[in-house]
């Protein structure tokens, strides 16, 4: 079975992005199921920002999540326009709107909702982290 996970929680103000975390290694742990792909939008695009930084103590769930999507070939979606909206933007972005530096983390795409309409399409099942 296909699975993709559309996440919207914040990284830090709620447990959604460390729910879906889990719940996308059972994915990858099953041999029945196939992670397709990762949407994150609204407060949840905050997980693809270079610059923040958890404390030491801290799970970093940022770089958990890229090194999950890099051994497994899983692609990590981050909404476009809501990243833009809270400062995130990749080298395009930053040129485009003449800002001095990008800070999308390595591991992260920006994308358009039509990129989460097509990966859902291709699903058996959308499982949603709020």
């Amino acid at each position: 079975m296909n699975f993709s996970l559309f996440i919207t929680g914040s990284p830090t103000a709620t447990r959604a992005c460390h729910s879906a975390l889990d719940f996308a290694q059972a994915i990858v742990d099953s041999e029945a199921h196939h992670l397709k792909g990762v949407f994150f939008y609204e407060e949840a695009t905050h997980i693809a920002s270079l610059f923040a930084m958890p404390p030491r103590d801290e799970c970093n769930i940022r770089d958990e999540w890229a090194a999950l999507a890099q051994a497994n070939d899983i692609p990590l979606y981050i909404c476009i326009a809501a990243a833009i909206r809270r400062g995130i933007v990749n080298d395009a972005e930053a040129t485009r709107h003449e800002l001095p530096a990008s800070n999308l983390a390595e591991g992260f795409q920006l994308e358009g909702l039509g990129t989460w309409v097509s990966l859902s399409n291709e699903c058996d099942r959308v499982v949603r982290f709020g």
